[in-house]
């Protein structure tokens, strides 16, 4: 054996398990289980023409084996940011598409019994009378809420409305949240499209949180912002209220730029981070991929701190 590949070896072995580096996957927009489903976390991400279940028995594992649950159908194209849910004793995957290149939608998948790993039917759009992509859920005291993001006005912008049942959006639909700080829309950048957008819930020590992504996607600035629920009616926006700075954003010194669509999990341990960036400030949105790290929490908010080099990744 070559003097090189013992190297090798004795770098991707730790104490006899293959030790996990960064990128996990060379995708972006990525959604992860918060907890192990069949004793694994599931992962999904934007493949652009399919939906793709990754799993792993870690989180840093968790983009070890793969299943496509769904490909798109002909005149469908641009099959981004899924999310996975259980309800009603079924698995529900909401994600964006178009169809024969015309508005952008939010389409659903239920499984045919109680198995993530199973069979899925296909349910069509929902009705949200508007373009929309980045479909998440929230919870608030039991009751579903469909987040999403609209793109029609010049601006990407959050909005929410109550679910009656998983394919069933009722009542008021509100916004939430739209760029208002500089770094929302892309100051110092040649990318400056306003953007709100990834809305994803986090909760702690009985506080609701929305993280989402500010500034252009292909933007080097592309960063995590934070808002946090006052408590009452989670459809006035009124009751959200936005931290005027990013909360993880571009470390030029660690060669990660563009930070955003945060997704979370818990094990043993603690709390990981997963997210989409890239290691070049080349204003694109190409070349992103799903990095994860450690979090913690300080003062009843999220710490994220700053992303950290690609390579091994550290587990506690």
């Amino acid at each position: 054996m070559s003097l090189l590949r013992v190297l090798l070896l004795c770098v991707l072995f730790v104490g006899g398990a293959v030790a996990q580096t960064n990128p996990l996957l060379d995708h972006a927009d990525p959604f992860i289980t918060l907890h192990p489903v069949q004793g694994k976390y599931v992962l999904l991400a934007t493949t652009g023409n399919n939906i793709t279940l990754w799993s792993g028995p870690s989180v840093v594992s968790a983009a070890q084996d793969a299943k496509v649950v769904f490909t798109a159908p002909e005149g469908m194209d641009q099959v981004w940011s899924p999310t996975l849910w259980r309800m009603q004793e079924r698995w529900w995957i909401y994600f964006t598409a178009r169809m024969n290149k015309g508005g952008h939608a939010i389409y659903v998948l239920s499984s045919d019994a109680d198995d993530v790993f199973g069979s899925y039917t296909f349910h069509g759009a929902l009705d949200l009378g508007r373009p929309s992509i980045d479909p998440s859920l929230l919870m608030v005291r039991g009751v579903p809420y469909l987040m999403y993001v609209t793109v029609d006005r010049g601006e990407n912008a959050i909005w929410m409305t109550k679910m009656s049942s998983p394919l069933q959006p009722v009542g008021e639909k509100a916004l939430i949240a739209e760029p208002e700080f500089a770094w929302e829309r892309g100051a110092g950048t040649t990318k400056n499209y306003p953007v709100n957008e990834g809305p994803t819930a986090l909760y702690h020590a009985g506080k609701t949180f929305i993280v989402y992504s500010g500034s252009d996607t292909a933007s080097p600035r592309y960063c995590l912002g934070l808002l946090t629920f006052r408590g009452g009616d989670p459809l006035q926006r009124k009751n959200w209220v936005k931290m005027p700075q990013p909360v993880f954003e571009a470390s030029p010194a660690n060669g990660i730029y563009g930070p955003g669509r945060g997704t979370f999990a818990q094990d043993a341990d603690g709390w990981w981070l997963l997210y989409a960036a890239k290691a070049t400030d080349d204003p694109t949105p190409r070349n992103r991929a799903v990095r994860a790290q450690r979090f913690t929490w300080k003062g009843g908010v999220p710490e994220f701190g700053v992303p950290q080099k690609d390579g091994a990744i550290s587990s506690r």
